[in-house]
């Protein structure tokens, strides 16, 4: 009978953290009312209480969700490069510049924009701040270790430090935002792809054709 309340229990947590998410992503934390959680949630404001210490606990732990699940998407489109055998354009392809080409991919939006609320949120929840830091520390060596097996596949300049390199793709990734809202000074879809292409060409070893990595 315990193990059966700990798991009701642990669903109806699951389930007011995931109904958060989608109330930050519909109205934003300033519009976000807990009496709304509850009711989208099925449950009384004080279940809240029940698992939260308070909204600031409940918003960091959803936050920290999103930014748990953007993380592990951003490394999956390269697991499964791995998996079918490690093909090095496929490879290369799929660490370093998926969705760039594309400022207008849906799910891309959603991901920085999510990002970016969370680290607008941290400002002014620490404990958030802190494992946002632990987070991003973790995702830097994963996508770091994604370059440097990219490195010994011979695909990427191995004379190139690869941290530097996980960086600069995760920034543009986040900056795209400014794509966002920059309206009709945005620069042609065609440019932008030649610009992003140059700059990829510029991290691949010698002897790599750019042409054949299908970005």
């Amino acid at each position: 009978m315990a193990d059966l309340r700990d798991q009701e229990r642990e669903l109806t947590k699951d389930r007011l953290v995931e109904v958060t998410m989608q109330l930050l992503d519909r109205e934003g934390n300033h519009a976000l009312r807990l009496a709304e959680v509850a009711a989208e949630s099925g449950v009384a404001v004080s279940t809240i209480y029940a698992h939260f210490r308070d909204r600031t606990d409940l918003v960091a732990t959803a936050r920290l969700r999103q930014f748990r699940a953007h993380a592990n998407e951003a490394i999956a489109a390269v697991d499964v490069a791995l998996r079918d055998g490690g093909d090095p354009e496929s490879f290369a392809a799929a660490a370093m510049w998926p969705s760039l080409l594309d400022p207008e991919d849906a799910a891309g939006k959603v991901r920085r924009w999510d990002r970016i609320e969370a680290i607008a949120d941290s400002r002014h929840i620490p404990e958030l701040a802190t494992q946002l830091e632990t987070m991003q520390s973790d995702l830097n060596e994963r996508v770091t270790a994604l370059i440097e097996h990219a490195q010994r596949l011979g695909v990427v300049d191995d004379g190139l430090d690869p941290s530097a390199i996980a960086m600069l793709s995760q920034v543009i990734r986040l900056g795209l935002a400014l794509w966002d809202i920059s309206g009709d000074s945005r620069p042609d879809p065609e440019a932008w792809e030649k610009v992003v292409t140059t700059i990829f060409e510029a991290v691949l070893a010698d002897g790599v054709d750019a042409d054949s990595v299908p970005i």
